[in-house]
């Protein structure tokens, strides 16, 4: 059955567009596909507007923005999430009941695609920037690469349209659907851990994504993370291939930090895996740079440098941006956001080391760390209303030879309603100094 066959004429769902429309491809790839399409949304229409005019001129049958009455969806054959709404959501317990079937993109893609070669990347940080670097080097051995990221805007329903068996997948594994692939049966053949996942992503064990993974299939990650599948009892039935940063000598010419130089080690790995050549691999890394919003160099004025790290949403990342970066504690770290659940003790515990000043900018993740923060010892510690005061206030604070890095280590709050967002307010007000 093809995806246009198993689409048509499905009362379909599709509930949250994303802050940045992350899911209107794949709403169009629905439309165009047969199934009679109703997004639903908690922003306002006035927020989606242009998104949902596109959408309406491609036939979309219906829309609600600022609720999801979970009466609507009890009359729908299939309701797929995008990724800010969890499966415990209070509106689906109507279709819980009912036994309606729901999916997220990534679960529903893994149904209806060929068989696949999955090289799943996963882990607190690191994974866009490791994407960035494999990509181009797998295409030089196929003509069939393509990448499933939730972020990119382009879509994952609908690589449906293109997807052939034996394709290469690159699949970016984010926090929400480290369980929900284990629903499907899904372990990548080539697994690809940048860090350990987050407590809270998995039920009993941060590898139990590959209990379905194969003796011909493989896990790459540094020593650190394979000696941790020791303490979880783990036995792996792939082969497990160890990295270290020193595989990217200095012929590499590479670019990147040290954070980078770990994912340069990951992704020359890999590529290893599917005979990509040395000396291409070499070109790749030697021509990398680092992505818009992961440690971004935006000014530097008497003496002072600006960093945007607004997609650090958890502290792992922060911790990595700050070891990065910091040299004698010359680091003015701009901190906070939404609550996201996880554990801050290790970025508490290594702030007075590399961090002369925080300033904290409003969040319901603020509130809960703000006390823990204003105890430490050798740490100035200040509050702002926004972004842009905490620009100015660290610009006032800053000696030459300062880093004011903005990594926030938490999600985006209602005043940011995503990373990018609040990255183009910083980059604006520091821009304006």
């Amino acid at each position: 059955m093809t995806s246009r066959d198993y689409f048509k004429g499905k009362r379909v769902a599709l509930i949250g567009l994303g802050h940045n429309g992350e899911m209107v491809e794949d709403a169009r790839f629905l439309i165009k596909a047969g199934a009679i399409l109703s997004v639903y949304d908690l922003q306002s229409e006035a927020k989606l507007k242009s998104y949902l005019v596109f959408l309406r001129g491609e036939g979309l049958a219906n829309y609600v923005c600022g609720s999801i009455p979970m009466d609507d969806l009890v009359d729908m054959d299939l309701i797929i999430l995008s990724h800010e709404y969890p499966r415990d959501s209070s509106f689906l317990t109507l279709a819980k009941k009912e036994n309606i079937q729901i999916e997220y993109p990534e679960t529903l893609f893994f149904r209806l695609a060929p068989p696949l070669t999955v090289v799943g990347i996963m882990g607190m940080c690191g994974k866009t920037s490791l994407i960035s670097m494999l990509r181009p080097m797998l295409e030089k051995v196929s003509d069939s690469v393509f990448t499933a990221d939730h972020e990119s805007g382009k879509g994952i329903l609908s690589f449906l349209r293109k997807a052939k068996n034996g394709d290469i997948l690159i699949l970016k594994i984010t926090d929400i659907i480290f369980n929900e692939l284990r629903e499907v049966r899904i372990s990548p053949q080539v697994a690809i851990f940048t860090t350990v996942p987050q407590k809270g992503t998995y039920a009993d064990s941060p590898f139990e994504i590959l209990d379905f993974q194969t003796y011909n299939n493989f896990i790459i990650a540094s020593d650190e993370i394979i000696d941790a599948t020791r303490l979880y009892r783990f036995q792996p039935k792939a082969k497990m291939l160890r990295t270290k940063p020193s595989l990217i000598t200095e012929e590499f010419d590479f670019k990147g930090r040290t954070h980078d130089r770990e994912n340069a080690a990951l992704s020359f790995q890999a590529a290893r895996l599917f005979k990509v050549p040395d000396d291409f691999i070499q070109e790749i890394l030697s021509n990398w740079k680092p992505l818009k919003g992961r440690i971004e160099l935006i000014k530097k004025i008497k003496g002072i440098e600006f960093y945007n790290d607004s997609a650090s949403v958890n502290p792992a990342s922060t911790i990595a941006s700050i070891i990065s970066l910091s040299l004698n504690r010359n680091i003015i770290l701009i901190l906070g956001g939404a609550e996201s659940g996880f554990d801050y003790r290790e970025l508490h515990a290594i702030l007075p080391q590399y961090v002369h000043t925080v300033i904290l900018i409003p969040g319901s993740g603020t509130m809960k760390e703000r006390r823990t923060i204003e105890r430490l010892d050798h740490v100035e510690v200040m509050s702002v209303p926004s972004i842009e005061e905490a620009t100015v206030l660290a610009r006032e604070h800053a000696r030459s030879g300062d880093k004011i890095l903005f990594s926030p280590g938490f999600s985006a709050n209602g005043i940011d309603p995503s990373r990018k967002d609040r990255g183009e307010r910083f980059v604006k007000s520091v821009r304006g100094l």
